[in-house]
């Protein structure tokens, strides 16, 4: 069952984001997954502190997303992301 990645990222330094984003857009591909949106976003409502970024993934199935997060390729994109942003991910099924 295909399933989405909603990824929320506040920011504390974003030296890392250049690198991340000639290397990591290959990798999603490659582990069948594919961005839907990203994008600062724009606030219609809201209780908390809005993020910097909001992206949106879909992934053939959750096998799939979770392979691609635990993979050493991307490992020390992950740790650099880790170490320049509060990170919330969140995993939906999709809908049939």
């Amino acid at each position: 069952m295909a399933v989405y990645m909603v990824v929320e990222l506040t920011y504390s330094d974003e030296s890392w984001r250049a690198e991340y984003g000639r290397n990591v857009p290959a990798m999603v591909a490659a582990a069948g997954g594919r961005y839907l949106a990203a994008g600062k976003p724009e606030v219609l409502e809201a209780v908390d502190t809005v993020p910097d970024r909001v992206a949106i993934f879909d992934f053939q199935s959750e096998e799939a997303l979770k392979a691609f997060l635990a993979s050493p390729e991307y490992k020390p994109y992950a740790d650099m992301r880790k170490a320049g942003a509060k990170t919330q991910m969140y995993m939906l099924d999709a809908l049939k």
